[in-house]
């Protein structure tokens, strides 16, 4: 029988914390695997981008320039080993007296239960991708904030005067409306606050509890 598959999907605003919440999951529960949304840009120059002409520059922040196929087709390579995980989210308040950690990894163990994170900011907008996933977190950050992080950036293609304004900004707007109204059990993180790590592992803990034990 296939092992079981919790995927967990972390998106949001750019340089919202996204890569590094995916991270620092992965060093508690260091089995988890990670598949990022920037490893499926297309080329500089593939014709499918979006050409801004008055920048001079590729359109990054908007979902067509993603091969979103192509993740979803290693998506499913992964998934078609094991049973998926259905689930919704439920936070509760119960704390958890003994080192998450090792309750965590004893849990998955003991459900024959596997991770995978799904990373990237358009990933709740691709709905193949979004309906994978168990647990849903969306990091949200003010255009100021976002701008002073995004600023700090260094990017291939670099950012181009004006892109933020242009581009980065209005294009998150837009792809954060979506999920707001079509993605229903979604957890928004403000990315300026100290990511919550605690509570997403309870969330993932509260999960693990629910399913039958290899026992």
């Amino acid at each position: 029988m296939p092992s079981n598959l919790l995927i967990i999907g972390i998106s949001g605003v750019t340089c919202g914390g996204k890569t590094t919440l995916a991270n620092e999951l992965k060093k508690i529960i260091p089995s988890t695997m990670i598949i990022s949304q920037d490893n499926y840009f297309f080329d500089n120059n593939d014709p499918r981008h979006t050409w801004i002409e008055e920048l001079n520059h590729v359109n990054y922040d908007i979902i067509s320039s993603l091969d979103m196929e192509r993740m979803h087709q290693d998506v499913t390579e992964i998934i078609d080993k094991y049973n998926i995980v259905r689930c919704h989210c439920r936070r509760t308040k119960n704390g958890i007296n003994r080192k998450i950690s090792e309750l965590l990894n004893t849990q998955l163990k003991n459900t024959d239960c596997d991770i995978l994170i799904l990373e990237g900011f358009c990933i709740f907008n691709y709905k193949p991708l979004s309906d994978l996933c168990c647990l849903k977190y969306y990091f949200t950050l003010s255009k100021e904030d976002c701008y002073k992080r995004r600023s700090q950036r260094v990017y291939e293609p670099p950012d181009c005067p004006g892109y933020f304004e242009k581009c980065a900004w209005p294009e998150y707007l837009n792809l954060y409306q979506y999920v707001k109204d079509n993605v229903v059990d979604t957890v928004y993180l403000d990315g300026s606050l100290p990511q919550p790590i605690g509570e997403i592992l309870i969330d993932i803990y509260n999960i693990l509890v629910s399913l039958p034990t290899n026992k």
